[in-house]
Formats: structure tokens, C-alpha cells, sequence
């Protein structure tokens, strides 16, 4: 799985495949190491139950005031004061099942609007990185640095990389600290979340597997449910 350079084409249009579809076709690329790697965090998220201490349905969100790719500060309430939330957590641009799951969400961004929702993706990924990241892929999304990684901590779907991964990605030139802007590697489960108005989780989905990714017709069903239910 070679590393995505900051200037990286945007990737080829997939909106016809649901992100299980691409999945498949990106773990085909995986070199034994890579495989390796993945078991071993896997495993070791599985083993040590990060999970579990993410937020669940019912839960307040929490409140939060982060930089968008521009710099511009956008704030939780600001976020959810015309409807539903949808905040969801990746690991960064340099990450292909990350962009194919960015990629879903643009194609998905009028059909969440339609039912009166605003999208936010949430990164590590601070200084630059974002905007390059929005360039690339060509985004129409509010892309949120979570700078000293306090809002994937406050909801609970952070975790200090263990050290075989992150001599894996150092070795594939991943240099997550610059990105970070931090010398601690840390990074999220990817996770997405629907929040009502009131700030209240109406969904939450959170896999420690980071191949796998809410697809966009499961967040507008969640969506619809809520609506109905509110």
C-alpha cells in the first residue's frame, strides 16, 4: 500500500460502488507487510477494547471549536443549528480508505442537505495538510483539524498507535508526527456520528477495523430515523 503524496490526483470517480465494494478492491493492494500490520492493529484495537469507551447513542456530544482547512473556526452549536450533525473521525489524507470515504460523503453532500443536515469530517491532520487534502480530492466539505487531538478524545475514539505500526507507516513514509504537528502518534478510530439539534448521538458508528467505513445510505437512513423519531 504505497503512500499518497500531499499533491496526489484526485481519485478516479467511484460513485457507482458502495465503500464495502471499494474496500474489496483496495485490500487487494496490500503487500504482506501490509497485511501484517493491519492484523496486528486490528487485533490489538479489538483485544484492548478502544471501542468501547467511544460515545453511544443517547450520549451528549461534545462541545467543540475547531479550524476548518481555511483556518476559519467553526464551533459545535454554529454546526448543528439548522438541523442534524453528521461528524465523522478518519485518519488523514494519506490514507486510501479515508479518501474513498471522503470521495462517498461529496457525492452524498446534496442528499444529507436535502434532509437538513450539515457534514463535518474531523482529522488529526493539522498545519496544512487539510487543504491540500481538500485540493486534491476537489471537496466541498468542511474538513476540521482536531489540533492536540482533544475532540477524538473527548469522544472517546482515540488511541496512541502502538509501536509495530508505526514503524509499519514510518517505513511506508508516513510521517504522522509532522502531520500532527505533535511528536505523540495518535489517531482515531474512524467513527461517525449523527447529533440532533439539541446535541444529543442519534447514531454512532464506530469500527475498529479502519477498513471499514459508514456508507453514505447507512448515515441517511440514520438520518431519516431520527427525523421520525424526534
Amino acid at each position: 500500500m504505497d503512500p499518497q503524496p500531499d499533491d496526489a490526483s484526485p481519485m478516479p470517480n467511484q460513485t457507482d460502488k458502495t465503500l464495502a465494494q471499494i474496500r474489496t478492491e483496495l485490500l487487494t493492494t496490500f503487500s504482506a507487510a501490509d497485511w501484517e500490520s493491519y492484523n496486528h492493529l486490528v487485533g490489538w484495537l479489538r483485544d484492548t477494547g478502544v471501542a468501547s469507551h467511544a460515545l453511544k447513542v443517547g450520549d451528549a456530544a461534545p462541545d467543540f471549536l475547531l479550524p476548518d482547512a481555511d483556518g476559519h473556526l467553526h464551533s459545535s452549536e454554529e454546526l448543528r443549528r439548522n438541523g442534524p450533525l453528521v461528524l465523522s473521525f478518519f485518519r488523514g489524507g494519506w490514507c486510501p480508505f479515508c479518501t474513498a470515504e471522503l470521495c462517498a460523503l461529496q457525492a452524498a453532500r446534496d442528499e444529507f442537505e436535502s434532509v437538513g443536515a450539515t457534514l463535518a469530517v474531523v482529522t488529526p491532520e493539522t498545519r496544512d495538510f487539510p487543504r491540500q487534502l481538500k485540493q486534491s480530492l476537489d471537496l466541498d466539505l468542511k474538513v476540521l483539524a482536531d489540533v492536540d487531538y482533544g475532540v477524538a478524545m473527548s469522544y472517546g475514539v482515540l488511541f496512541r498507535m502502538p509501536d509495530e505500526t508505526k514503524a509499519h507507516y514510518s517505513g511506508l513514509g508516513f510521517d504522522l508526527g509532522a502531520r500532527h504537528g505533535s511528536s505523540v502518534w495518535m489517531l482515531p478510530i474512524p467513527a461517525t456520528y449523527v447529533i440532533d439539534a439539541a446535541g444529543l448521538i442519534r447514531s454512532a458508528f464506530v469500527e475498529p477495523d479502519f477498513t471499514i467505513r459508514a456508507e453514505p445510505a447507512q448515515i441517511l437512513a440514520s438520518l431519516r430515523q431520527a427525523a421520525s423519531t424526534s
